[in-house]
């Protein structure tokens, strides 16, 4: 995408204190969302070839990373529940 900077994409609200458990997953999970969103943007938007394999990459990477923060986030609520 043209001019974006990937800050644009991480608007996540501030953590304040006292931070819990929960609230530090749910910022991970939304950084992660935007981390992932950005990088399928950049490989959507480039041409064939190896710097679009590598925002695939990227892409695919952070979906991994949501997909364990997931697996705490449902966990720890279980838990919780």
């Amino acid at each position: 995408t043209q001019d974006n900077k990937f800050s644009d994409y991480t608007h996540m609200p501030k953590l304040t204190e006292p931070v819990d458990e929960q609230a530090i997953l749910l910022y991970a999970l939304g950084r992660e969302s935007a981390a992932m969103s950005q990088y399928q943007d950049l490989a959507d938007n480039t041409p064939e070839g190896p710097l679009k394999s590598v925002f695939q990459f990227l892409s695919y990477e952070e979906a991994q990373h949501m997909n364990e923060l997931e697996k705490k986030y449902a966990s720890l609520i279980a838990d919780t529940g």
